[in-house]
């Protein structure tokens, strides 16, 4: 009896290395939200020897060009991501809806319909640190912290009629936040370590003014440095089961930088061959990406940097680490954009997964948005949304799980909007041409 237990434990002790987090290990999740990052324009500079981090993940881990959907509105888009269903089921289905008289209000937290992933796990005791999520105002109340993607806006503007309890959870965390912001942009510039876009644009004869984005270039960079300081005053100062942290670039660099292509023949050739035949050549798109790929070194090797650092936060912790963004970029009639005509598919994001049990060097095929959260939950061993129209990516790991289903339902939120907010959010969205 003695023998035949010893060979069922040594069995079991063989077996646990493909199973993932033993249940007295805690499990720890690390999301990176790189908006409007694209695989197309990181391989040219991986293959130059740039972005080694980027390179280690897709080497390390299992990766995929994650599919997006209709409408690529960032706002609809990564509200998919945190609930894993679709527009019509969370309710965000634009940047903005219409009141009464015609005014009009950009979609809050308040009007999402379905829980999202730190939701969820708060329903479990779990602890989350939620950075600068689209459409997370008003902050979720979870054990841990939110710093919704208004806080930017509050800190940037100060306004005294605007309480800063209204764009943070717990607002004890107001103060260690305002002390992230860097108000001095060349300061911001050089820690970042990308070039004046405003600067070049002007060399080559163009007026940045009358470029609604590069007008605001200024404060779209000691947003991206304050959304970075965040991260670090917060990783810092807990122990969270769940840490997600959202970068809005390369998304509004990805916009401009078609114009800094040197190549203009090569442009003029592609566009002319889109608009006539909706297609191009795929040799003409490949250079043209490695074009853009330079004129964005300096935006993806920031990236890299915040990659490798978090990158060693997670192996030091034994956390997974999910990579992602919410779509990519493609040449279309009117230049690089993720906007494209009814005939051209959605530009497909990236994706990347390192941790425990995770495949390395694994491609997984036919990953989309809807995924990431059913997924998050398979890593906790928790049930998944029943409703849910995503699926757990179990090609990606060498353990295998028992899958389990529930429903979860969103508490209800009191409909609260700021006025001086939704004014300077409409402002920001017609900068970026949205709306």
């Amino acid at each position: 009896m003695r023998k035949l237990l010893l060979i069922l434990l040594a069995g079991a002790l063989l077996f646990l290395p493909f199973c993932g987090k033993t249940k007295s290990e805690k499990i720890r999740v690390i999301i990176l939200g790189f908006d409007g990052a694209d695989w197309d324009f990181i391989e040219p500079l991986m293959a130059r020897g740039y972005l080694p981090n980027f390179k280690r993940l897709r080497q390390q881990g299992a990766w995929a060009r994650l599919r997006s959907m209709k409408p690529t509105l960032s706002a609809v888009i990564w509200t998919t991501i945190a609930t894993g269903k679709t527009m019509e089921k969370h309710g965000i289905i634009d940047w903005v809806y219409v009141k009464k008289h015609g005014i009009k209000i950009p979609y809050t937290a308040t009007e999402r319909r379905e829980p999202a992933i730190w939701e969820i796990l708060n329903e479990y005791g779990k602890t989350s640190a939620v950075i600068n999520w689209f459409v997370t105002f008003p902050p979720d109340h979870i054990k841990g912290i939110v710093v919704s993607n208004a806080m930017r806006d509050y800190v940037l503007s100060q306004r005294k009629n605007v309480l800063p309890r209204d764009a943070v959870y717990p607002p004890r965390y107001y103060p260690l936040i305002k002390k992230c912001m860097v108000r001095n942009y060349e300061e911001a510039l050089s820690e970042i370590g990308i070039p004046d876009y405003r600067n070049l644009a002007k060399e080559m004869g163009a007026d940045p003014s009358r470029l609604p984005i590069l007008n605001s270039f200024r404060v779209f960079v000691l947003m991206e440095k304050f959304t970075e300081n965040v991260g670090e005053m917060v990783w810092e100062r807990g122990d969270y089961d769940l840490f997600a942290l959202y970068f809005r670039w390369p998304d509004v660099i990805t916009h401009f930088t078609g114009m800094f292509i040197k190549d203009k023949e090569l442009v003029k050739k592609a566009l002319t061959q889109i608009r006539k035949e909706h297609k191009l050549d795929p040799e003409i798109r490949k250079k043209l990406d490695q074009e853009d790929a330079r004129v964005l070194l300096p935006v993806y090797r920031w990236l890299d940097g915040i990659l490798g650092r978090y990158m060693k936060r997670a192996e030091e912790k034994g956390a997974y680490l999910i990579v992602l963004s919410d779509h990519g970029f493609d040449l279309g009639p009117n230049g690089y954009n993720h906007e494209l005509p009814d005939w051209m598919a959605p530009p497909l994001g990236i994706l990347g997964i390192m941790g425990p049990g995770v495949k390395k060097g694994y491609e997984i095929k036919d990953a989309s948005v809807y995924d990431i959260a059913p997924t998050v939950l398979y890593l906790y061993n928790l049930p998944m949304g029943r409703d849910m129209d995503g699926k757990p990516l179990l090609d990606a790991f060498k353990f295998s799980r028992k899958l389990r289903y529930r429903k979860y339902y969103r508490r209800k939120f009191v409909k609260k909007h700021v006025k001086e907010l939704d004014e300077k959010t409409i402002k920001e969205l017609h900068s970026l041409g949205y709306i």
